[in-house]
């Protein structure tokens, strides 16, 4: 606010009527005018802070500043925001404080050289300031710590945000290093031809949902990351960007394919198995047999000798010999041996 030779009344409306506390002071700091607002913010009467400086209401450690600050505008007469992008606290009363901001305006009243104060209660912007800074944390100590990576690209691919999942994926300590970078900084041209080509899809409105993308560690070790990455928009629907989130699977591939082998191993041991057991012949039923000669009655009625019965329906083959008991029967020959069942 400028001001050119306003009079005392015209003055006194102006800092009365403001919407937020207002003071005026002389060039030694002592107050001259106050508003009700003055009033009910710092808790003090009009009459207690009339004549009385202005570092009253400011604390004893700021007081300097205020002091330093004050002569500077009186030294260079135009409007200085005090307060603005640090803290600044009040003095109520009562001893206690309230974040506030400040603007010093230097006015000629009558010649004489005066400070209009603005003071602005900030208590409700800096508890707003507190829970976002505090959901900002919240957030930043997930990301950090989930078992994924999580980043944000611009419209030109460079990151953003990375968690430090993805800074160490990309051989770097702290994701800091990563931000204003693109991919083809940390990977071979051909792998980040590719990733380029999937974010330019993105970039047109699609998302590309659990890609399973191969990559090599700063190790040298070949991992497996599935991979989503969506459009990121304004508060308008307009892409601005994108968010990615990746899960290395590379254990559970690897749980996959020794399943798979041993699967393969066991249809194959059920087909060998299964292959064995068809060669497997059996005999079932009751066999007509000949008392006398010992041949069995096939199905088509004709008779065979029990060797050739058995040899064509089993794997058992025969050799020939005798037992003790015909062999002294026809030969006249005794064997040691147990006696035949009769």
């Amino acid at each position: 606010m400028n001001m050119s030779n306003p009079s005392q009344d015209s003055m006194a409306l102006i800092v009365e009527s403001a919407s937020n506390a207002m003071l005026l002071a002389d060039a030694g700091g002592k107050i001259v005018l106050v508003n009700a607002q003055t009033e009910k913010l710092f808790g003090y009467s009009r009459t207690e802070l009339l004549g009385k400086k202005v570092e009253l209401l400011v604390p004893e450690r700021l007081r300097a500043q205020l002091t330093v600050a004050g002569g500077g505008y009186l030294l260079d007469p135009c409007e200085h925001p005090l307060g603005t992008g640090r803290d600044l606290q009040g003095l109520r009363k009562d001893g206690t404080e309230v974040p506030i901001e400040l603007g010093l305006t230097p006015v000629k009243i009558t010649g004489a050289t005066f400070v209009l104060t603005l003071i602005i209660d900030i208590t409700e912007r800096k508890r707003d300031e507190d829970a976002l800074r505090r959901q900002h944390n919240l957030l930043r100590t997930l990301i950090d710590n989930v078992p994924v990576y999580i980043y944000e690209k611009d419209l030109k691919r460079r990151f953003l945000m990375a968690n430090t999942a993805v800074a160490r994926l990309m051989g770097r300590e702290f994701p800091d290093e990563l931000l204003g970078k693109r991919d083809e900084d940390f990977y071979p041209e051909h792998a980040s031809a590719e990733y380029q080509a999937d974010e330019e899809k993105v970039f047109s409105g699609a998302s590309l949902i659990n890609k399973d993308e191969p990559h090599t560690d700063p190790q040298g070790r070949r991992l497996e990351i599935l991979t989503t990455k969506v459009p990121l928009r304004d508060s308008a629907g307009k892409i601005i960007g994108l968010i990615g989130i990746g899960r290395d699977i590379t254990d559970l591939k690897h749980k996959e394919q020794a399943l798979q082998a041993a699967l393969a191993g066991r249809e194959k041991l059920v087909s060998e198995l299964q292959e064995a057991l068809s060669h497997v012949k059996t005999l079932r039923g009751l066999l007509p047999m000949c008392a006398f000669c010992h041949k069995i009655r096939n199905a088509d009625g004709t008779w065979e000798r029990l060797e050739a019965y058995i040899s064509s329906r089993t794997e058992a083959d025969f050799t020939h010999g005798f037992c003790p008991e015909c062999n002294e029967k026809h030969y006249g020959v005794k064997m040691p041996g147990k006696p035949g069942i009769k």
